[in-house]
């Protein structure tokens, strides 16, 4: 009860200070009250305490990301928040995680993105419904029912047409196992997001709209995309046992890899792939540690 007084306190001083800032101090005003909040949400001793501080780093980031000039401020120090934008820099993510008392995991996801019809920026929230969509990999999803997740990559591949960013992201699951995903996103209609498209090529006749990778909680996997082939590198996953065949929370990497390579708009599924040359190149950043629960 006390911290939930503390953040309101935080949060109406900063807002009664806000009229009579300039930009960069409002902002940085913002992040110092988010930043009491992020911390809550990670770290407070109960579900509801957490989900008390999530409600109100909701309501100020979104109001917050309204200005004109927010796009540009980094919110750097939120450290526990992932913040992720595209190569082409039309949209940025702000992503985080609320660990339940169960032990599960609920993602949060905001959308920050210049509408240029409108003229302003403007914040999409995403809605984590994973629990309840079934046959995940074959739905159509937007933002208010979205397969949950902690973005850490975005694959950009500039076509004419309409603009799809193929996202990757992690999923603690249960405590049992964990998930890395490939999916789809993209704009469409008014002020609409949209995730699922059927490019993820397993044959000619097969194809899914989004990829589900899940494995031991035990060991880890690699999902990265790396630019310069255009393809995502991803471990081989295999049961340690035949009779665990099918129970993929059983699964673990063989040692091999596999690959979706990017060919005309579409992402073909490759087989026992060479990495040697993926090693060599530059990694991909991680999420920073404290976003993902150890």
């Amino acid at each position: 009860m006390k911290k939930t007084i503390l953040i309101n306190i935080l949060a109406f001083l900063c807002i009664s200070s806000f009229a009579q800032k300039g930009n960069n101090s409002l902002f940085a005003e913002y992040e110092d009250t988010l930043k009491v909040m992020a911390h809550q949400i990670m770290n407070a001793e109960t579900e509801a305490e957490k989900r008390i501080a999530n409600t109100a780093f909701i309501t100020n980031l979104t109001e917050v990301l309204q200005y004109e000039k927010s796009f540009k401020f980094p919110f750097d120090s939120l450290v526990t928040i992932a913040r992720i934008t595209p190569p082409d820099n039309t949209f940025r993510i702000f992503n985080w995680l609320l660990k339940k008392d169960n032990g599960s995991y609920e993602y949060f996801g905001i959308v920050h993105y210049h509408n240029k019809k409108r003229k302003r920026y403007e914040v999409i929230p995403l809605v984590d419904n994973s629990a309840n969509i079934r046959n995940a990999e074959q739905e159509d999803l937007d933002a208010k029912n979205w397969y949950g997740g902690l973005y850490y990559q975005i694959a950009y591949i500039k076509k004419a047409g309409r603009k799809y960013y193929t996202l990757l992201s992690w999923d603690g699951n249960d405590g049992y196992s964990t998930k890395k995903i490939m999916d789809v996103m993209y704009f469409s209609g008014k002020n609409k997001i949209k995730f699922g498209l059927p490019i993820f090529k397993q044959n000619k006749k097969e194809s899914k709209k989004r990829v589900i990778l899940e494995y031991d909680s035990k060991t880890s996997i690699s999902v990265k995309y790396h630019s310069k082939e255009q393809r995502i590198v991803f471990n081989h996953l295999v049961p340690p046992r035949k009779d665990l065949t099918g129970l993929e929370e059983y699964y673990i990497p063989e040692g091999t890899f596999n690959a979706y390579q990017y060919k005309k708009g579409k992402w073909w599924l490759e087989q026992d792939v060479d990495i040697r040359n993926q090693q060599k190149t530059k990694r991909v950043k991680k999420p920073k540690r404290g976003l993902v629960p150890r």
